[in-house]
């Protein structure tokens, strides 16, 4: 997505505005980005474009307020770190999602690449996103002042890559990259099992006969279960003897655990490591691994990257520093075969390369597979759907970067910058709001209720404890700052009206939570996922019980309580965005899918609840929610 255009569109905009046209221009980009994505479902992409589409609507009112009453030479720096601090907030958390970060844009660009080993990819995206606001900056001003410094910036930061990006002499040690082109419709087909494994030895002894003493196979690449009773260690182990290579093989272990294994020329395993990073929803069902440690071997020690663990550079810092001195990235992108997927999501490793300053090499079961040297150069590659092997000689790197030693310090002092300027805006705003009545309701109604909250989950409290604590808060809210507007708070005078408003919310939830339910479903039986009805267990009634009266409870606070007074302060909006946020806090601990599902119901409990003026309807929507979603909880 172009900065220059939005930046331009944004500028001299009312605030709402700007938000406005900031969500538009994200969400048709990450949209055309992520097209990909409908093969698991038109909902998924529909609903990960508009959760990615809230950074580029932020940078678009932190622009805005940076351009009001600042010289173009100033807001245009600003600007710029705004849009590398998002795309770091973007990148971390439970909802963290690092694709098509700007700096990913260069990675053809080696001289540009190179401030990675120092800033990560979130300085490579400052430079981009400098050119862009400068730009902006001139068209405004006609004049090119605001151009000046960053172009200065930008020409040093690229003559110092030139110097950096030298050519990195071949290393001593062959690895292979092994790509087998297995359709995703015969991934884990058990008949045709027995075909793959032959065509996997075939392609493991020709890497050997090509002198290879590393061979890499992608993710999963192995259709059965390694140990135990049965597995295919054994026969892998005398690919290996075979080979005389070092073999890292991956399988999807009793379809609970993502694994590689490193198996030496003697044909032993002699290292393991379990996926940590797991993908919400597509591995639900998947334990993950606690230690992102590299795999030792007789060539080295050898950090794997499974799949979609490649697009955080957090994961390359950890194995790095816990002494990898080759990266191998092991994937699976049959899903994706035939769209963008798989090239948007091999970018991702050229950066891990230059972070980490490490031999990168890629092996994808559909391509393309690859080999990059420390500096990001591709020294050689697979094209997709060839069942073939990529040879080439890497090396082993023991000294790390600073990037890999220090980590986001750069962000963060970006961050920390950009804080320091809004500080002074921030305090008199605060103040401002701070002696009006409402906002102190509003603090009050949703905040304490909140903190309560967030402490008795943390303590582990008996589930009875918080409506307890909630409904107190109620009463306490009720008496001493009783509603000035009614229809806020969802009552009205009229007895027929407010029936109807509760069927209308009653209906409207239901048709939301059995809905999402409905989609989650089929998206996990089209990944093979099975996902048991749910179960409320011996004791269904004091179960439904439970379900009720912890649902009366959060309702009543978040969409009663906290709403009214937000909506009052802030307006709709803002109380369906702030209540759905607080609702995704007290999801901390569990998994993503927890939050994905309070994010989803909570934002249309909060445009039902605007829309009808109904609290109570949305109760047993809650109830029934939390009942079918506890199927998912019992399989993660």
């Amino acid at each position: 997505m172009a900065l220059t255009p939005l930046v331009l569109a944004v500028h001299g905009r009312p605030i709402r505005q700007a938000f406005g046209l900031g969500y538009l221009a994200g969400g048709v980009a990450f949209a055309g980005i992520l097209a990909w994505i409908r093969v698991f479902g038109l909902l998924p992409w529909v609903l990960l474009s508009a959760y990615l589409a809230l950074y580029p609507a932020a940078f678009a009112v932190v622009t805005r307020w940076c351009a009001t009453g600042r010289p173009a030479w100033r807001w245009v720096w600003l600007a710029a770190i705004a849009w590398m601090g998002l795309e770091y907030l973007r990148s971390i958390g439970v909802f963290g999602f690092p694709w098509a970060l700007l700096g990913l844009t260069q990675h053809r660009l080696l001289p540009v690449l190179q401030v990675a080993r120092y800033t990560g990819v979130y300085g490579v995206s400052l430079l981009v996103a400098l050119a862009g606001t400068s730009l902006a900056g001139v068209v405004l001003v006609r004049r090119p002042a605001p151009a000046i410094f960053p172009a200065i910036v930008l020409v040093l930061a690229t003559g110092w890559g030139v110097r950096q990006a030298h050519a990195v002499p071949s290393g001593t040690i062959v690895t292979a990259a092994v790509q087998p082109n297995v359709p995703q419709a015969q991934k884990f087909d058990p008949v045709s099992s027995g075909a793959r494994m032959t065509a996997l030895q075939r392609l493991v002894g020709n890497a050997g006969r090509r002198g290879a003493e590393l061979i890499v196979l992608p993710e999963t690449a192995v259709p059965l279960n390694l140990f135990g009773p049965g597995g295919a260690l054994v026969e892998v182990g005398r690919w290996a003897q075979q080979a005389r290579a070092t073999v890292i093989a991956s399988s999807l272990e009793n379809g609970v655990s993502n694994t590689a294994v490193a198996v030496a020329p003697s044909g032993t395993a002699v290292s393991r490591y379990d996926k940590v990073r797991l993908v919400a929803f597509g591995e639900t069902g998947i334990l993950p691994g606690t230690r992102q440690d590299p795999l030792w071997t007789p060539v080295g020690q050898v950090g794997v990257i499974i799949c979609f663990e490649s697009i955080f550079p957090d994961v390359t810092r950890a194995l790095v520093r816990n002494g990898a001195q080759i990266l191998t990235v092991i994937t699976n992108d049959a899903w994706l075969d035939g769209t963008a997927g798989p090239a948007q999501h091999a970018v991702h490793s050229v950066l891990r390369a230059v972070e980490s300053g490490r031999w990168v090499v890629r092996a994808a079961n559909t391509g393309p597979s690859m080999v990059i040297d420390p500096v990001g150069r591709v020294r050689a590659t697979i094209s997709p759907r060839q069942s073939t092997i990529l040879t080439s000689r890497t090396g082993l790197v023991d000294a790390p970067t600073a990037y890999a030693i220090r980590g986001d310090v750069f962000v963060w002092s970006g961050l920390v910058a950009l804080l320091a300027t809004a500080g002074p805006d921030l305090i008199l705003a605060l103040s401002r709001h701070w002696t009006r009545p409402v906002f102190q309701h509003a603090v009050s109604a949703a905040g304490l209720p909140w903190l309560a909250a967030m402490i008795l989950l943390r303590t582990h409290a008996p589930w009875w404890v918080l409506p307890v604590v909630l409904f107190g808060f109620l009463g306490a809210f009720s008496l001493l700052q009783p509603p000035r507007h009614p229809a806020l708070y969802g009552t009205g005078h009229r007895t027929r009206g407010r029936g109807i408003q509760v069927v209308a919310a009653l209906v409207g939830g239901l048709i939301v939570v059995l809905g999402l339910w409905s989609v989650m479903m089929a998206g996990f039986r089209a990944s093979g996922v099975p996902v048991p009805p749910p179960d409320l267990g011996a004791r269904w009634p004091r179960e439904l019980l439970r379900l009720l009266v912890t649902a009366a409870a959060l309702e009543l606070w978040l969409r009663g309580a906290a709403f009214a007074p937000i909506a009052e302060w802030q307006g709709r909006p803002a109380a369906v965005a702030i209540t759905t946020a607080l609702g995704m806090f007290l999801q901390a601990g569990l998994p993503p899918e927890a939050y994905a599902w309070t994010l989803v119901t909570g934002a249309a409990f909060g445009l039902l609840r605007s829309s009808t003026g109904s609290v109570g309807g949305l109760i047993i929507p809650h109830a029934v929610g939390v009942a079918l979603f506890s199927a998912i909880s019992a399989v993660r």
